[in-house]
């Protein structure tokens, strides 16, 4: 008897559970009422009309994740290509009343940048300048999208007058990009040969960021055409002392300098350690011909050919049969086994196949390009080939 009882007061309990868990789950799915349901941004992006967006936009509070989904659907949108949907959908979110300043804000910077990929550059520029006068992360942002639009308008004075009027938020990255910006003007001032105006702003490319190396090259371009060739070196090796690839920019004119002032072993000392620490082959190049001109052709070119052994290139290659040509020399046959493998090498790690969709190099066959994912698109590579000249 007692057995029975139990088993019917424990039937009772289970009843009771199972009706409280299953009216808890009822009240749960009454939350998540059709009306507020917010699709995911695939789903979004696979429908051929507005229609989901549109009742996404009429929701009528959004809460953090909405936020979110709004921006990441935006972005995507306007990275497709899809600049007329972000542009609405930011403005339709912009008109609202219940977003916080901070959302407001992060959503007239994405109208801002869909203004400039639209371009609409006029009205980007305005949402930029107003953004200007916000706080964090906002601000920092307007500042390096206004700069960016600045700098694609060729509009270096308006970089320059917004730093002065200190509405930028400069970071480091950003204060590289002014500083170029002041370059910019420096060079045109010295086109124009006002050359105090020029020196003036790349103190002032200076001030803003210290290890500027393009302003040493300005300053050192002026000191040359005056032929003031000891001030030039020292703005031309305090450029690459700061940036060794702009031996790129003055090696021709540091060249020249140093033969000016009749310095022959501080060129090749110079050439040498920049050598090292760029690998620039013209660089090298120079090097060579001037140990040619101090010492002898057959020193020159078998530091040439040391040099390539560990540093293949082609226009070094190409120099060094220039020079053999040139000065009428022979190789003797240790030096033709290292040229032979320096050309070895040279072809080895260049590029055997060409995608001729995306351009994308390969050393082995596809028939999906791996870059652009097409097919049937990847053929042998065939460099550029143009008349090579040596001056016999």
């Amino acid at each position: 008897m007692m057995d029975s009882a139990l088993i019917y007061l424990l039937l009772l309990v289970g009843i009771a559970v199972g009706w409280t868990l299953g009216y808890r789950f009822a009240r749960q799915a009454k939350v998540a009422t059709p009306d507020q349901w917010i699709p995911s941004v695939e789903f979004l992006l696979t429908q051929a009309g507005d229609v989901p967006l549109e009742r996404m936009l009429n929701v009528p509070s959004l809460d953090d994740d909405s936020i979110d989904l709004f921006l990441k659907l935006g972005r995507t949108l306007r990275e497709k290509g899809e600049v007329d949907r972000a542009i609405h959908l930011h403005q339709s979110l912009f008109a609202r009343t219940d977003l916080s300043k901070h959302i407001l804000q992060t959503l007239e910077l994405e109208l801002a940048i869909d203004f400039s990929h639209a371009g609409l550059l006029d009205r980007a520029e305005r949402l930029y300048l107003e953004l200007l006068d916000a706080k964090g992360s906002i601000r920092e942002k307007a500042s390096k999208h206004l700069v960016e639009l600045y700098e694609e308008e060729g509009e270096w004075q308006d970089i320059v007058d917004l730093y002065q009027s200190r509405k930028l938020q400069l970071t480091p990255h950003l204060s590289k990009r002014v500083s170029h910006a002041v370059c910019e003007l420096a060079e045109d001032a010295a086109a124009a040969a006002d050359y105090l105006e020029a020196q003036k702003l790349c103190r002032l490319a200076l001030k803003i960021d210290p290890v500027c190396a393009r302003s040493f090259v300005v300053l050192g371009e002026m000191a040359f055409h005056h032929e003031e060739y000891r001030e030039a070196i020292r703005c031309y090796l305090k450029a690459v002392d700061i940036d060794s690839q702009s031996l790129i920019a003055v090696l021709e004119h540091m060249v020249e300098a140093f033969k000016q002032i009749d310095d022959a072993g501080g060129l090749v000392n110079h050439l040498s350690r920049h050598w090292q620490s760029s690998h620039y082959v013209p660089a090298l190049v120079a090097l060579v011909q001037c140990l040619s001109e101090q010492d002898s052709p057959e020193t020159a070119i078998s530091s040439l050919l040391h040099e390539l052994k560990n540093q293949p290139s082609n226009s070094g290659f190409f120099a060094l049969v220039e020079m053999v040509v040139r000065h009428k020399q022979q190789l003797d046959k240790s030096q033709l086994l290292i040229l032979y493998d320096i050309l070895r090498r040279i072809v080895e790690n260049e590029p055997k196949f060409i995608c001729k969709n995306c351009g994308f190099k390969a050393k082995e066959p596809h028939w999906r390009c791996p870059s652009c994912k097409d097919w049937a698109t990847v053929s042998s590579f065939l460099p550029a080939t143009s008349g090579v000249k040596l001056d016999l």
